[in-house]
């Protein structure tokens, strides 16, 4: 039985309201996801480097505040002890943390007076709500705290608060940057790789560390596994470390080889684009610039998807299955080369389907598959939606 913070019974209207909120889960957590970036320069650099988990954190702790607010259920405070550890070991700061709480509170009670409407309201139901959420916010906080404090009296906690300093460009000189390499058993020069990795299958194995390690890598990562540098002696090791990371079942990024670590933190950047490359829950390695319109594509997914996919708009409204036998079909003319009779056989049809479907895509996007202006719109936008579909 996990520790909850006391309940206190809430209103039946207020329950509507709660519930209201939560049938428009995506929207809300959308616009909180902006909102933190607005306002919380860390959260800014998150929603650049990682868009889609910062929403995928807000949409988790909308719901499970609002689910046991609806169901008149004490707050698990073991979910934000949790929460409070991973963050703290991920060196994310504890007063960016709370900030976010706090704005994520003040949010959550102007979408309630919003949702309610002012035919409903009155100042003792504007305390009430004012008092539900505030409360919440407090037990949580504490409990944040207190799995700060606890990371923090961790042995392994200065090494990883020494790599997340290295990693965020927070040393001040060479001197203090490889004073941390020797602590973090790096040499103190040489070339690096940065490294970024998403597990795609239930975690059942070692971590992508204690696997390279077995194969004689020298790297240091974060507690976790999710980004670390990894030393390369030649060159050549660049492939090999991408045929190790591609044996596992991870999605991972690298940088191209570097030298200096004052470059370590733009190598982290690149790593995150890089592995942004990849469709969500795909395992692989992409190393930075590999292809490089996908890498423009994933360094601004945003701005991809409001600029870029207009390119393929016709394509997009169509029913799901429609949608994807075109796109399908289009991915696979791009990837032979323009032949129609290469994409039929990437997707055992007859060439003149192949055919057919892509007069299908010329008549709905308005672009013409001879023009390498617009053959340019179309492949930049495929892209675009290949890394980030479109819900069916």
């Amino acid at each position: 039985m996990g520790i909850e913070a006391p309940a206190r019974p809430v209103s039946r209207e207020h329950r509507e309201l709660v519930r209201e909120m939560l049938t428009r889960l995506p929207e809300f957590a959308d616009r909180l996801a902006r909102l933190l970036s607005e306002q919380d320069e860390f959260y800014r650099q998150v929603a650049d480097a990682a868009p889609d988990e910062l929403r995928q954190v807000c949409e988790a702790n909308l719901e499970r505040a609002l689910t046991a607010l609806a169901e008149g259920r004490g707050l698990s405070l073991d979910a934000a002890r949790k929460t409070g550890l991973a963050q703290a070991r991920q060196g994310i700061p504890l007063p960016a943390v709370l900030r976010a709480f706090r704005i994520g509170g003040t949010f959550v009670y102007e979408g309630l007076l919003e949702l309610a409407g002012p035919e409903f309201l009155n100042p003792a139901r504007t305390i009430e709500i004012n008092s539900y959420v505030w409360k919440a916010i407090d037990y949580y906080s504490e409990a944040l705290t207190t799995a700060y404090e606890e990371v923090a009296a961790e042995p392994s906690h200065a090494n990883a608060r020494l790599l997340d300093d290295l990693l965020r460009g927070r040393l001040a000189g060479q001197t203090e940057m490889e004073a941390a390499a020797r602590e973090l058993g790096l040499p103190t020069a040489g070339m690096f790789v940065a490294v970024v990795t998403e597990r795609v299958e239930p975690d059942e194995h070692d971590s992508v560390e204690a696997l390279l390690r077995a194969r004689r890598w020298r790297s240091a990562w974060r507690p976790g596994g999710e980004a670390g540098l990894v030393v390369v002696d030649r060159i050549e090791d660049v492939r090999r470390l991408r045929e190790v990371l591609g044996s596992l079942p991870v999605a991972a990024g690298m940088s191209r080889p570097f030298t200096g670590f004052p470059d370590v933190p733009d190598a982290l950047h690149r790593a995150r684009i890089a592995r942004r490359s990849l469709p969500s829950a795909t395992a692989g390695v992409v190393v930075f610039g590999d292809s490089p319109v996908t890498t423009l594509v994933a360094a601004a997914p945003g701005m991809a998807r409001d600029v870029v996919r207009s390119a393929l708009a016709g394509v997009l409204a169509l029913p799901g299955a429609e949608r994807k036998v075109l796109l399908d079909t289009l991915l696979a003319w791009f990837a032979g080369h323009g032949s129609a009779k290469e994409a039929a056989d990437r997707l055992f049809v007859h060439p003149n389907t192949v055919r057919y479907r892509l007069r299908r895509v010329q008549e709905l996007t308005k672009r013409d598959l001879t023009d390498p202006v617009d053959v340019g719109e179309l492949y930049v936008a495929l892209e675009s939606v290949r890394l980030d579909p479109e819900p069916d």
